[in-house]
């Protein structure tokens, strides 16, 4: 690749930017570093227009590093509810504690200090770094995947050690002439998500289309490659539903799992014999498996362990897988 190619799709990707970027409330003229922080966070595993609300009710509760490394874990899942992913949530406020106890609640300054906060890896660091320090590292997500992959025509795959490495770097080849780090690495991940899309991508009035390889070898559809993993695997889960005068009752998961600390119903082993199902059952969709959920209307003698019971006032303030939360906000208690 010439240095001529690298900088004509740099200064095209930095045009393209500056003529279309959205208007997102973490963009600022002097850009916010725990703001952008948080954006980046949210916005992995989610669209701008899902994670946007989640971003300014959370940014309210937590106006800064140090209030959300002191904020209640019960508090933040109840607003991060919806989300999914609430490892991102934990690893966050592990994180500000991090940025409070090591750097005086200040966030670090350079993509190598950022790479030590918990929770944050080479893409998030390099989005920070360049955004809010003007730092020349490539930021690679998904949409960069797609771009530079169809832009070059690279068909190593993009989830393999290889593959990482090979656009990681290519990534910074690019980004090292540019004057605006921010406006580059903002710009491309906008043009991945608004210009080139996953599917029906805008090649026909794409500015660079002339010089993209996938476009004038016809292998759009075909970038970027991904090696498919195993099969997705299937869990079944019975819950006992117990309500009373009290409200319903719930309990906080352990520290393991996709739903550690999260509050749930309490699980049975298998359908109770004298159940009464309350709905069909839900299928819930994570990233790696099914999970096909049944909730049994039971009375409390059928479990063995402590009852909490939580009004429907209270649940409010409790971090809930979603499928959870959308029952206890239709349950009658």
């Amino acid at each position: 690749m010439t240095t001529d190619l690298l900088n004509t799709f740099r200064i095209s990707i930095e045009d393209y930017y500056r003529a279309n970027k959205r208007s997102l409330p973490w963009r600022k003229e002097v850009p916010d570093p725990y703001e952008v922080w948080l954006s980046e966070i949210i916005l992995q595993q989610t669209r701008v227009a899902q994670g946007t609300p989640y971003w300014e009710k959370i940014l309210a509760a937590f106006p800064t590093i140090e209030a959300l490394a002191n904020a209640e874990e019960d508090k933040l899942m109840s607003l991060w509810t919806g989300l999914g992913y609430y490892n991102r949530a934990r690893n966050l406020q592990k994180g500000a504690k991090q940025i409070v106890s090591e750097f005086e609640g200040e966030m670090p300054t350079t993509y190598d200090e950022l790479l030590t906060i918990t929770g944050i890896g080479p893409y998030t660091a390099a989005a920070i770094a360049s955004i809010c320090y003007d730092e020349k590292i490539g930021a690679v997500d998904g949409n960069v995947y797609r771009v530079l992959s169809r832009f070059f025509g690279i068909s190593t795959s993009i989830n393999q050690t290889d593959g990482i490495k090979e656009f990681q770097s290519l990534a910074n080849s690019i980004i090292s002439s540019t004057s605006d780090a921010a406006s580059y690495n903002q710009g491309i991940m906008e043009f991945g998500a608004l210009h080139c899309t996953p599917k029906k991508p805008f090649c026909m009035l794409c500015d660079l289309a002339d010089i993209c390889t996938a476009f004038k070898q016809g292998k759009v559809d075909e970038l970027p490659v991904k090696v498919k993993k195993g099969k997705r695997g299937s869990e079944e889960i019975h819950y006992a539903i117990i309500c009373s005068e009290k409200g319903i009752a719930l309990r906080k998961r352990g520290t393991d799992g996709i739903w550690a600390g999260l509050y749930e119903p309490p699980r049975l082993q298998v359908a109770p014999k004298n159940g009464e199902e309350l709905a069909p059952a839900i299928v819930h969709k994570l990233s790696h498996k099914d999970l096909k959920c049944h909730f049994w209307l039971v009375n409390k003698e059928i479990l063995d362990e402590p009852i909490t019971y939580y009004t429907k006032n209270e649940t409010g303030d409790l971090g809930m897988p979603i499928i959870i939360a959308n029952l206890v906000e239709n349950i009658k208690i």
